[in-house]
């Protein structure tokens, strides 16, 4: 483990105005200045997904090519951000989302909510591609906004994806009307290998454990006490797998609960096997396509919130907590591959979104 004494320091940044200052490349409100500030007592949707848009190396020490990209990432990265602005989620936090695909999902979410910006996570740095962590807001004050790329990183073994990914966190201040969230999205490190190599011997576990050290000492940097906080991402940590005690201890230190315990349904798997032998929803009323409580898959995907405290400006219910997917309608729902190659995917992504309906009033 990081002994928390050589963890870096972390300052908020300056207020942001919406509609008037720039914001990771995009103007905050310049797409939404029409649209009414919330009050009182809103109604949210949230969604925290792994968009499975990696573009395989294009970006790595500025080469263009893409050995190792997921298949049709450019195709559905349009698609994506498509459907989660016309299914009117007005906040969402995305990652594997890299280079130009950010550009393109932003732009089609915006044209699908008629509102809206993305405020992307930490940027390439050196000869790595950045973090691939987007949040994409519509309707919604952004007032704060940070960045942390992990130190821990299995870089000595050049051999894992991830070696080659900056991985981090990305922090966003929300202001709902009755109060502000703090919004955290992050990605740990997975341990995927490139395909065509044969693997390293990193201790994939410890690295992890470390970089939840590294996003505990982020969190309580930028959150303030009046706040809600919010941490949403895929941490690749099973609830009962190696470095779970980091992530319950990540989660305790910080006085956040884990949103699936208290309002899902079901052990809650979101990654591929989940979709693949376990989400066998209702194609006649999809999409959207909500998962049953069935037990394929592992639950790596986690949202973490924190407990109501006597601070608070803002009381943030949970109304409901559901795993959904987003199928394409190219072949049956069964078939996660619309053709025999693998080439063609049937859902835009490879993990199960976890869907938050919130309800955001005056503490």
């Amino acid at each position: 483990m990081t002994d928390s004494a050589d963890l870096p320091t972390f300052r908020r940044r300056t207020a942001l105005k919406a509609g008037a200052t720039g914001l990771g490349g995009a103007l905050l409100g310049a797409a939404g200045a029409s649209k009414p500030v919330r009050a009182a007592s809103e109604s949210y949707r949230f969604l925290w997904v792994n968009a499975w848009l990696t573009d395989g190396m294009e970006g790595v020490a500025g080469l263009p090519f893409n050995v190792a990209a997921k298949p049709q990432y450019q195709e559905r990265a349009s698609e994506l951000g498509r459907r989660l602005g016309a299914e009117g989620y007005d906040v969402v936090g995305l990652c594997e989302v890299f280079n130009d695909e950010q550009e393109t999902v932003e732009a089609e979410y915006v044209d699908g909510a008629g509102t809206g910006t993305a405020i992307p996570g930490p940027g390439p740095d050196g000869g790595e591609k950045g973090a691939g962590l987007l949040d994409l807001v519509a309707g919604v004050t952004v007032t704060d906004h940070a960045t942390l790329e992990y130190d821990a990183e299995p870089s000595d073994h050049l051999t894992y994806v991830d070696a080659h990914v900056g991985k981090g966190a990305n922090y966003v201040e929300l202001d709902l009307g009755p109060g502000k969230v703090d919004l955290f999205t992050t990605h740990l490190v997975s341990g995927s290998l490139l395909p065509w190599t044969d693997g390293g011997d990193e201790d994939i576990p410890a690295l992890r454990g470390q970089q939840l050290e590294e996003l505990g000492a982020f969190v309580a940097e930028q959150t303030s006490p009046e706040n809600v906080t919010l941490v949403a991402g895929d941490f690749n940590i099973a609830p009962d797998g190696a470095a779970a005690d980091a992530l319950e201890s990540f989660a305790s230190t910080a006085g956040l609960s884990d949103a699936w315990l208290d309002h899902g349904r079901g052990p809650g798997g979101t990654n591929d096997d989940a979709i693949i032998d376990g989400c066998a929803f209702d194609p006649s009323g999809a999409p959207p396509a909500y998962c049953p409580s069935d037990d394929a898959g592992e639950r790596i995907d986690y949202v973490f919130l924190e407990e109501p405290t006597a601070d608070h400006e803002l009381d943030l219910r949970v109304d409901a907590l559901e795993r959904r997917v987003f199928w394409r309608e190219l072949a049956p729902p069964e078939q996660f591959y619309a053709d025999d190659n693998g080439e063609v995917p049937n859902y835009l992504t490879d993990h199960v979104g976890l869907d938050l309906s919130l309800t955001a009033t005056n503490a």
